[in-house]
């Protein structure tokens, strides 16, 4: 079995990345240095007097500091949010057909075999029909499964339109057998399904319900015709296409969510499989219990058969939890949580030292403060409310950026909009919380500071 990604460290990015934080980290700590080392006693005394956390250009430019760090943090940990709940949600979405007991076997025939395509074709019926007398197999069909990839898209016209730019729409093909539909158990809502006999000749179609309501809305669909060109689109060489067919609807089926996180694929048009193409397709087994309790039974067929046959097989929930979509969706979770984690512990450790630093700057400040009669709830305010504004400034411009970015990962969110609130509202709230929690613990502490030992403070 194939592993669908491959995550392995690459050390020159490491390199780089260190690097990088190694550079940030000297010139980050070179500035306040060189800075403190300037000796301007003018200066010193002149900021004695200043009032507690003043908007100097000094603190304008570490309240901005702190404000770009809380943008930046909160933009990863709400994308990362959408991004999670967007995973939760692929897990759990109704997918209109089953998957916990389908196997789908994938056929290849290796060169240099003498492999005809009639003799591909007579080895893949055999196996269908050797599968099908296993005790534990409820059904056998062939054909890609909504969650199969291998998505191929046709232009559509109705009959009695002329085919132009304006009118010209764009629905995915699949090529099955005439038990598909029982076989994965989607359910026909109008008309029925295609007939085994004379499957090859008779230019029918079943579409689902939502391509159904786009091409005849208010209409019943069955009896209406439709021309597919699949031509002018992506295929590979000897591919099995429709070329400007002509089709008659015969039925309708359940829509059927497949790889496609944004749903574009659940309009979607089924054609009858020709016999002569049967090796195109994967085998799809239906079973009664657990589809892995079948190998057995399906290695002792392939040795009567065909040892030389290669055969990939796959439960289609392993098919849809391994997609490159859904895949990439989870990792993108995961890294922009990760990112965003731990921005926001650096950001609170920032917010920490920040304060921390301000207070005991302005410890003879706040003595004054004390020995005036100021409370201890007075001072935490204070020194709160000056700790409020960037993080508020952050949240911000982090909720914009946040926005910004989520529209751009709209492709690959499910059951989430760009907008939701428990995301927003949840990791502002959070954020807020924990940026508040590191200016509070200075500021507690400056309030236990003896008044007549903070007068006396240099």
């Amino acid at each position: 079995y194939g592993v669908p990604l491959r995550i392995s460290p690459d050390m020159q990015i490491f390199g780089y990345v260190f690097a990088i934080s190694l550079l940030a980290g000297v010139l980050f700590g070179l500035l306040p240095a060189l800075e403190s080392s300037k000796s301007n006693l003018i200066s010193a005394i002149k900021e004695e007097g200043t009032r507690f956390l003043a908007l100097t250009a000094k603190n304008r430019l570490r309240d901005g500091l702190i404000a770009v760090q809380v943008a930046i943090c909160l933009v990863l940990l709400i994308n990362g949010g959408l991004l999670l709940r967007s995973s939760i949600r692929t897990l759990r979405m109704d997918t209109g057909y089953e998957t916990k007991h389908i196997l789908s076997l994938e056929v290849n025939f290796p060169d240099g075999f003498g492999y005809t395509r009639e003799k591909e074709v007579s080895e893949v019926r055999a196996l269908e029909e050797s599968l099908g007398s296993v005790p534990s197999v409820e059904s056998v069909s062939i054909g890609r499964s909504p969650a199969g990839g291998g998505l191929r898209s046709a232009t559509v016209t109705l009959e009695g339109e002329h085919p132009s730019a304006e009118n010209s729409r764009i629905l995915y093909y699949n090529y099955v057998q005439a038990n598909y539909f029982g076989t994965l158990n989607i359910p026909l809502s109008l008309g029925h399904g295609f007939s085994s006999i004379g499957a090859d000749n008779e230019p029918v179609a079943i579409v689902s319900e939502s391509a159904a309501r786009d091409l005849w809305p208010g209409k019943n669909p069955v009896g209406q015709k439709l021309t597919l060109d699949g031509g002018d689109q992506f295929h590979s060489k000897d591919e099995l296409l429709p070329v400007r067919t002509s089709y008659q609807v015969v039925g309708v089926a359940r829509d059927t969510r497949g790889v496609l996180i944004d749903g574009t694929d659940i309009r979607k048009v089924y054609l009858p499989l020709p016999a002569a193409r049967l090796d195109d397709r994967p085998l799809l087994i239906r079973t009664k219990g657990d589809p892995w309790l079948l190998k057995d039974d399906i290695g002792n067929i392939l040795s009567s058969l065909d040892s030389n046959m290669i055969v990939n097989s796959f439960t289609l929930d392993d098919l849809l939890r391994t997609s490159p979509q859904f895949v990439i969706s989870r990792c993108a979770a995961l890294f922009a949580s990760a990112a965003g984690l731990l921005g926001l512990l650096l950001a609170s450790i920032g917010i920490y030292g920040t304060v921390s630093y301000a207070v005991v700057r302005r410890t003879r400040e706040v003595g004054i403060r004390v020995a005036l009669g100021a409370t201890k709830r007075n001072v935490i305010g204070l020194i709160l409310v000056e700790c409020t504004r960037p993080v508020i400034l952050g949240l911000l411009v982090g909720i914009m950026g946040a926005i910004g970015v989520a529209q751009l990962m709209r492709a690959i969110l499910f059951g989430v909009t760009t907008l939701d609130a428990v995301s927003y509202v949840g990791v502002s709230a959070l954020f807020f919380t924990i940026a508040m929690l590191a200016a509070y613990l200075p500021a507690r502490k400056a309030t236990r500071v003896d008044p007549m030992v903070a007068l006396r403070y240099e």
